[in-house]
């Protein structure tokens, strides 16, 4: 190997993995020169007791594929499926192993990059420049996505916490949420439900895009819609106020919601929709009709008609779901509702047995985040009057 101008890159511990002690001097050499911190190992079972025995723990290992007894492609398995460890990037070099076979092998084995032994040191130092780049920013992603998950479920709370500290003795309620194919943990999708004097505010919505800036401007409108209510404004002038709010100060976004304001005593409801789904009503009959509320998004600066007016009666249940319940790629979104229509019909009238049923047959094969919320107004409770 010649000599190599050092690395620009923040500086990393690197552990190298070779039984060939002249490779390990001389690629430790180049990277040593650039000012990383080197390990070393000649084997696969030592390569495993260096890294649990490091402090910290190396940001990435140059692995030789030919290594004895253990290979290095299953030494990159092995150090994959180590809980203790974080996850440590992977660059496979080779002075044999250098087919197409044997490349493909090592890049579906979680490899980050696979290098032809002997490497010139430039080529060696970009590679391993490259590669830390990469996962640094993979980081970066990673924690903004559990960061977003963990506000998402803050302010998302359960039904039985919303129940027990609204006071909501009239109105059973179930909620779900499902972030798509639950590997993203990160999306705009929300449910609502509080007390407002002697009604109760119902909504699902859901902003579009999957990143913590649908994340942030979904707990946004969640605090403002609180706001909103306790001030007394009817459901389509929160809608505009929203609407108002997303076009002044994020007026890339937009959103759908659909809101229900109920009076759990009369079983009065006053529903207003900005874009979304209409709300489904469920009898114990098996009867299921979707309310006829319809209305523009949220972000888009148009009007919003007053609220439709319906009655929920005792024992049945309303039915709130974002689209990331049914829509699905070449189907209609209207077959995608009758089909929902029609399933709920068939499921036993109860907020609960509701949700569960449709997450377990929908949210299998979602490529988008969904919420759900299912309120059942109940009787009074004895000796209370309404």
């Amino acid at each position: 190997m010649t000599e190599a101008a050092p690395s620009a890159s923040p500086m990393a511990t690197i552990l190298i993995v070779d039984d060939h002690e002249p490779n390990r001097l001389a690629v430790g050499s180049v990277l040593r020169r650039a000012g990383y911190h080197v390990l070393e190992a000649g084997s696969s079972p030592e390569a495993l007791a260096v890294l649990h025995a490091a402090d910290p723990v190396p940001e990435l290992a140059i692995v030789d594929v030919r290594l004895p007894g253990v290979s290095g492609f299953e030494l990159a398995r092995l150090m994959a499926a180590e809980p203790t460890f974080p996850r440590i990037p992977i660059v496979h070099v080779s002075a044999e192993a250098n087919d197409p076979g044997d490349r493909i092998r090592g890049l579906e084995g979680g490899a980050s990059a696979y290098l032809a032994s002997p490497v010139a040191p430039e080529e060696l130092l970009a590679t391993v420049d490259t590669v830390l780049l990469a996962e640094r920013e993979a980081s970066i992603v990673r924690d903004e996505r559990s960061f977003a998950f963990d506000l998402q479920h803050a302010f998302l709370p359960r039904a039985e916490k919303l129940a027990a500290l609204q006071g909501m003795e009239c109105v059973d309620l179930a909620v779900g949420y499902v972030p798509a194919m639950e590997r993203a943990q990160l999306g705009g999708d929300f449910y609502a439900a509080f007390a407002v004097e002697r009604r109760v505010l119902l909504a699902v919505g859901d902003v579009a895009g999957h990143s913590l800036a649908a994340a942030t401007v979904m707990v946004e409108l969640r605090h403002v819609l609180r706001a909103y209510a306790l001030e007394g404004h009817e459901p389509h002038r929160i809608l505009q106020l929203m609407d108002r709010l997303l076009v002044h100060f994020h007026f890339e976004v937009t959103a759908t919601m659909c809101l229900v304001i109920l009076d759990v005593h009369s079983g009065a409801m006053e529903v207003a929709n900005a874009g979304h789904l209409p709300p489904l009503v469920v009898s114990p009959d098996g009867q299921a009709r979707y309310l006829p509320v319809h209305g523009p998004l949220l972000g888009v600066n148009l009007h919003h008609k007053a609220a439709t007016t319906a009655r929920l009666e005792h024992d049945q249940v309303l039915l709130m779901v974002t689209d990331g319940l049914i829509e699905r790629p070449r189907i209609d979104l209207a077959v995608s509702l009758e089909e929902l229509r029609r399933r709920v019909a068939r499921t036993p009238c109860a907020p609960h047995a509701l949700r569960d049923a449709l997450l377990q047959h929908y949210s299998r094969d979602t490529e988008d985040d969904i919420a759900l919320l299912a309120a059942r107004r109940l009787h009074a409770p004895s000796g209370r009057v309404p």
